[in-house]
């Protein structure tokens, strides 16, 4: 798949998504900085992808960019680790192990993205999608949305699918399918009630494999999509503002959270 093309696809969603409408109105900053080294045409598929983003959830659910919010688009594992020490101020060691294990991160505002290593066009965008999905996340909950691990993950693995979906990227069609499909070929998959926490779901990712526990993840936010609709995740995040996770929980899908976990299977 050529990177132009998917240039190409975004900009010709960007300008059907604003057709009739005027540009959102932003409450926060944008600052996307990028390293010399990122490749040209990733950077403008990248560039189309966040202006493309921050229409979709306005136009799509009604929710606009209150926060300011910082992209730091790095070329490689060497300047992904610099990101996470001069961004996040962490040591060198801690920013090693991290930038080790992750292509993406977002914490406070600041999303940090390892265009280079990251080869297949469509999987930039996904990662890309996924931790600007966060980053609502934390603007909707006010920074509350981390108690139950697998809805974190799970609802940014759904919603950047359902992003790229929609907005018709070549390669995004039938996310579900091929989730089930792996899910089906692996050795075994954790069950959500292992995944609740975020310290279990990361547990979960070095025994299981951390596509395998992703993508289980998404399975169950997908079941409570098909249960109450997109709309409900962010009625989930909003009530995190003010209620305990298994209330907000309830409040959104109309279940606790514990029998949901106990009774749910991805196929």
């Amino acid at each position: 798949m050529k990177i132009k093309s998917l240039v190409m696809t975004l900009a010709a969603c960007l300008f059907l998504l604003n057709v009739c409408f005027s540009p959102p109105a932003y409450g926060g900053r944008v600052d996307v900085i990028v390293d010399h080294g990122v490749d040209k045409d990733a950077e403008a598929q990248a560039r189309a992808a966040v202006n493309g983003i921050f229409d979709f959830f306005q136009k799509t659910y009604g929710i606009g960019l209150q926060r300011d919010i910082r992209i730091k688009l790095s070329c490689d594992k060497l300047n992904y680790k610099k990101a996470f020490m001069n961004e996040y101020g962490v040591s060198e060691a801690r920013a090693a192990s991290e930038a080790k294990g992750s292509l993406g991160v977002q914490r406070g505002g600041t999303l940090l993205v390892d265009l280079g290593d990251i080869r297949d066009n469509y999987y930039q965008l996904f990662v890309l999608c996924h931790e600007m999905v966060h980053f609502y996340q934390g603007q909707e909950s006010q920074d509350k949305h981390g108690a139950i691990g697998w809805m974190l993950e799970g609802s940014a693995e759904a919603l950047a699918a359902h992003i790229l979906e929609t907005v018709g990227v070549k390669g995004a069609k039938g996310y579900k399918n091929r989730s089930l499909e792996m899910l089906k070929k692996a050795r075994s998959i954790p069950s959500l009630e292992i995944l609740h926490t975020q310290p279990g779901l990361m547990a979960a990712c070095g025994t299981y494999g951390g596509r395998v526990t992703y993508t289980t993840a998404a399975m169950a936010v997908l079941t409570l999509v098909e249960w109450r609709g997109y709309p409900a995740l962010f009625t989930y995040f909003r009530a995190l503002k003010s209620s305990r996770p298994d209330d907000a929980f309830y409040q959104a899908f109309g279940t606790k959270v514990s029998d949901f976990e106990k009774s749910f299977r991805p196929f």
